[in-house]
C-alpha cells in the first residue's frame, strides 16, 4: 500500500514538474508534421522521464537492476509521448496521438520492464492515453492556459502532468506495478545474502 502511494506521488510530482519546466506532454497543435520538433520533443521528454524515474527510484528504494529498467522505461515513454505531441499535425486528432502514446507506453513496458500479461499492458497503455486525454480536455474546460504567456503555458502543462501522473500512477499501482518493481529489491537482497553465506 505504501509503495503504491509513494509510486503515485513520485510520478505525479515528476510529471507536474516536467509540465512546468519542460512543457510535458508537448505542444499538440502544429499545422503539419515536424520531424525537428519531434526530435527536440523527445529530448525534452527524455530529460523529464529521467527526472520522473529518479523520483520513483528514490520513492520505492529500488535496487539498481530494477531502477535502471525503470529509468530506461520512463525516459522512453515520456520522450516518445513528447515527440508525438510536438511533432504531430492537427490533421491527426488529439485522441489518436494520445492513443499512439499509450501504445508506445505499453510496448516500452513490455520490453524494458518485462511486463507480459495482456491485462497489465492494457492498463499501462490505456491509463497513459486516458490520463493524457483527460488532462488535455480538463485543462480546456477550466480555461487553461490562463494567459498566453510562458508562465500561462507552464501552468497548463503542469496541469497536464498532474492529471496524467495521478491517472497513470493510480492505475499502475492498482495492478501492482510498484510492488513488482520492489520485488526485484527483495530478490537482490536474497541473492546478496546467499552469496554472503558461501
Amino acid at each position: 500500500m505504501r509503495a503504491g502511494l509513494a509510486w503515485i506521488v513520485a510520478l505525479t510530482v515528476g510529471l507536474l514538474a516536467g509540465g512546468f519546466a519542460f512543457h510535458f506532454p508537448g505542444s499538440y497543435g502544429e499545422p503539419t508534421v515536424s520531424v525537428g520538433a519531434a526530435i527536440f520533443g523527445f529530448i525534452l521528454g527524455a530529460v523529464n522521464g529521467l527526472l520522473v524515474g529518479l523520483l520513483a527510484w528514490i520513492a520505492l528504494r529500488l535496487p539498481r537492476s530494477a531502477a535502471s529498467r525503470l529509468l530506461l522505461a520512463l525516459v522512453l515513454i515520456v520522450g516518445a509521448t513528447h515527440a508525438l505531441n510536438d511533432g504531430s499535425s492537427t490533421q491527426v486528432p488529439f485522441v489518436v496521438v494520445q492513443v499512439l502514446a499509450g501504445l508506445a507506453a505499453a510496448a516500452v513496458a513490455a520490453w524494458a520492464l518485462g511486463l507480459r500479461r495482456p491485462s497489465d499492458l492494457a492498463v499501462v497503455g490505456g491509463a497513459w492515453a486516458v490520463g493524457l486525454v483527460v488532462a488535455g480536455w480538463s485543462g480546456d474546460v477550466i480555461g487553461l492556459p490562463l494567459t498566453e504567456t510562458p508562465v500561462g503555458w507552464a501552468q497548463d502543462h503542469a496541469w497536464d502532468g498532474l492529471v496524467t501522473g495521478l491517472v497513470w500512477g493510480a492505475a499502475t499501482a492498482a495492478v501492482g506495478l510498484s510492488e513488482r518493481l520492489r520485488g526485484d529489491r527483495r530478490e537482490d537482497r536474497t541473492t546478496t545474502e546467499a552469496h554472503a553465506v558461501r
